[in-house]
């Protein structure tokens, strides 16, 4: 009975929270960690915690980085583990907030540009090449950008590691259903083309509420 009740009423919970937390002035447009605006569902950062922890990344990547608050949550989360300082926190961000210029890290290293520009991936790649780690894509989210950063940084993701498409819940998957083709339909279209990529749902669906659901891919 109670299984019964709860894939009733799962659903029905999951679009009510996306939906309040969208739409609310007081959750997060106003989150901050450590002082940096962050503009992440909590659930969603527990998941990148144990993401982090257990798989021992040798870099993370984002793209599109607004006030910088997930680069300092991520390289923390590294300093409490005692990750070596090689370990690097890279972020990108068509322009770099003043907020984001102020971080202080030796592991943090910010780039100015389009994430998709030759120059910005050349200098990235110096980086990360030939080691394992976690892209996170969470810029421009309309589905050309997306598809053309997935096309790209696929190539940065080794097998077993993960390449996470943020903000999948846009476009009515539940939430703004007027913002047009998104990170979902990217997915989607790139996981039909990249069958070396599959949706690892277990790793979110425990936590019920995550805003980049199907979004976060492994590569196999």
């Amino acid at each position: 009975m109670k299984s019964i009740v709860k894939k009733i009423l799962s659903p029905i919970v999951i679009k009510f929270f996306h939906y309040i937390w969208w739409q609310s002035k007081d959750t997060w447009p106003r989150n901050k960690f450590l002082g940096y605006e962050i503009l992440q569902c909590p659930f969603d950062l527990q998941i990148y915690q144990e993401l982090i922890f257990a798989s021992k990344p040798e870099f993370i990547l984002q793209t599109g980085i607004c006030g910088g608050g997930s680069i300092v949550y991520f390289s923390s989360i590294l300093d409490l583990m005692g990750a070596t300082n090689d370990v690097k926190v890279i972020g990108v961000d068509i322009e770099l907030s003043k907020e984001a210029k102020e971080i202080k890290n030796d592991r943090v290293i910010l780039f100015e540009g389009s994430s998709t520009s030759d120059e910005v991936v050349s200098k990235i790649k110096d980086y990360t090449q030939g080691k394992k780690g976690i892209v996170i894509l969470d810029s421009d989210h309309s589905e050309a950008h997306v598809l053309k950063e997935l096309s790209i940084y696929k190539d940065f993701v080794l097998k077993g590691c993960y390449l996470v498409v943020e903000d999948t819940n846009l476009n009515g998957n539940p939430v703004h259903p007027s913002f047009g083709a998104g990170p979902y339909e990217a997915v989607k279209k790139f996981l039909f083309k990249n069958k070396d990529f599959r949706q690892d749902n277990q790793l979110w669906q425990r936590n019920l509420f995550s805003f980049h659901q199907y979004g976060w891919l492994v590569r196999e």
